[in-house]
């Protein structure tokens, strides 16, 4: 069964709040797309910092999370341009603002044989839940987007 199957059968049996989650998520990544490709990246951040901004905290459950996190990703996957892991981290955790245990980070792999290479990935708890790599690779942390 290919991507577009695997999609399907997961689809049918999303419950009416699941599917909401999954076309949220097609719809933040498309807009995030659009401001990272026509923002200066700082005017990007500060924009996106203050619709991310909240007062409210929300606990939300680790089935939540993980569904949310299914959303974003096979979104991306599915879209018809290439997503990256800035634009998913970003997606998650605008999707997932009122948990305060999530941070977004930013780092550089520490590969000196190897050309510079960035990486965004979301964290709860410390636990990478979004953007993971093999454990032959390793980032140093440059930047903590809370």
């Amino acid at each position: 069964m290919g991507k577009s199957g695997q999609f399907i059968k997961r689809w049918k049996s999303l419950s009416y709040d699941g599917k909401v989650i999954f076309l949220k998520s097609a719809v933040c990544l498309l807009l995030i797309k659009t401001g990272l490709t026509l923002l200066p990246f700082l005017q990007f951040r500060r924009l996106f910092h203050r619709i991310t901004e909240t007062s409210t905290v929300k606990e939300v459950s680790p089935q939540q999370i993980e569904l949310t996190v299914w959303a974003v990703d096979t979104a991306a996957n599915l879209l018809p341009f290439e997503l990256l892991c800035l634009p998913r981290a970003l997606a998650a955790k605008y999707l997932l603002r009122k948990v305060p245990s999530l941070t977004l980070e930013i780092g550089i792999e520490v590969n000196p044989a190897k050309h510079f290479e960035a990486h965004a990935w979301v964290e709860n708890n410390g636990t990478v839940i979004m953007g993971k790599w093999p454990e032959s690779v390793s980032y140093h942390r440059l930047w903590a987007w809370k």
